[in-house]
């Protein structure tokens, strides 16, 4: 009575620990490795090792083994017919049986359960799947299983064939997920390649301004993430950059590329080009309404002179002022039909100027600090020097930045 009260204690405890590991975080491979010595030790077996199941294709992969050498990755095929007998057993079968109804599975893996020394395949059935199965040799004692032995070893090959069942729900997961990742990826690069592509399409109409939308989204990104900008705010500038000129598709070809000075209704046909912008980007669902906005203001001013609503500081999007400076110094480093661009010291003197004016001057401020930033080398990436080139005097362009950056630091402090 108490040898089988010892043993009824020892299978107990061997499950219970069975089964925090299956629960555990520990890696798959080593929670297979321990149910199988746990089985074996359970019940003194010598030789024993684990399949998982695979229905693409129909076969099972021996992925753990003991007391068996160079088994470990050995396939072994199974007709669908096999497969519903299994998931159909509750039992398991023992090979040499007579009659066990697996005779014919038995002869085509004989080879394999010689090496394995198996004496029973016992299947794992998990939610009415077919997960696998476990091989395991006679006895130390070459006694027969009896009815206990089998029931711990249904109970631990449940265990076991929970931990599979997780697993292999958990890689769907993660597959399902990476598919999706790579969706988006592709559907972000498709959004982008659109945006950049009505950019495109845009700069066609003015022979002076190629590459123009891309410029400034360039500049505006990089002035963005100077002033702190992250994620979808981020995005949605340099997005809006690159359609802020979108209006102009309705614009006559022949006021964008005129040479000399326009028209007051050539002025207001071409002023228009915000308003119809908007139009066109305010229909298209979110994200765009709040980048349609943007753009609608890239020609309004802090001092509330602009155009077309006359807004005044901290009305006009942080975005849109951001636009404004990139669109406007790109302006100034770009021939024009009304003039040849402008040494770049003459173009920081312009928004020194307008600064607090035209410019918003904290965007002024972050404009000349990623400047500077670049021109001393400090910065990762060197955006806007790419674009503008080196042709200036690197002594008096610092001297200028480093006054103006004082200048700005003691306003705002003043304020």
């Amino acid at each position: 009575m108490k040898l089988v009260l010892r043993k009824l204690l020892h299978n107990l405890g061997s499950l219970t620990e069975l089964g925090a590991e299956i629960t555990s975080t520990h890696d798959f491979e080593e929670i297979v490795r321990t149910s199988l010595h746990t089985i074996l030790g359970t019940l003194a077996i010598p030789k024993g090792a684990i399949a998982q199941y695979s229905a693409r294709p129909r076969e099972a992969r021996i992925i753990a083994a003991k007391g068996i050498s160079g088994v470990i990755d050995e396939r072994i095929a199974l007709g669908r017919d096999e497969v519903e007998r299994f998931k159909s057993r509750s039992k398991p079968v023992i090979v040499k049986a007579e009659r066990n109804g697996f005779s014919q599975f038995i002869r085509r893996n004989d080879e394999l359960f010689r090496r394995l020394h198996t004496h029973q395949v016992v299947p794992m059935i998990t939610r009415g799947q077919f997960v696998g199965m476990i091989f395991l040799s006679e006895k130390f004692s070459k006694a027969d299983y009896d009815d206990e032995d089998l029931a711990i070893i249904e109970t631990i090959a449940r265990h076991i064939g929970i931990a599979i069942y997780n697993h292999c729900l958990l890689l769907r997961f993660k597959s399902k997920a990476e598919d999706n990742r790579r969706l988006y990826r592709e559907m972000r690069q498709l959004y982008h390649d659109t945006v950049k592509a009505f950019g495109a399409a845009i700069d066609l109409k003015d022979s002076y301004t190629s590459g123009h939308s891309h410029r400034v989204a360039k500049y505006a990104e990089a002035i963005a993430r100077k002033m702190g900008l992250v994620g979808a705010e981020l995005e949605h500038v340099a997005v809006a950059a690159y359609l802020h000129d979108i209006g102009k598709i309705v614009v006559e070809r022949a006021i964008i590329n005129n040479p000399r000075p326009l028209t007051e209704r050539e002025y207001r046909e071409l002023n228009r080009h915000v308003t119809t912008g908007y139009e066109i980007l305010s229909h298209i669902r979110q994200p765009w309404k709040e980048i349609a906005y943007m753009t609608k203001c890239h020609h309004e001013r802090v001092d509330g002179k602009g155009y077309p609503q006359g807004l005044v500081g901290e009305d006009i999007p942080l975005g849109s002022k951001i636009v404004t400076l990139a669109d406007s110094f790109d302006a100034m480093m770009t021939d024009r039909p009304y003039r040849t661009r402008l040494p770049l010291d003459q173009a920081l003197a312009d928004l020194r100027h307008q600064a607090g004016k035209q410019f918003d001057t904290e965007v002024v401020r972050a404009f000349c600090r990623l400047l500077l930033d670049e021109i001393s080398g400090f910065a990762r990436q060197r955006t806007l020097l790419m674009m503008i080139g080196l042709n200036f005097d690197r002594e008096t362009v610092v001297n200028m930045l480093d006054s103006m950056i004082a200048e700005f630091n003691q306003s705002s402090a003043e304020a």
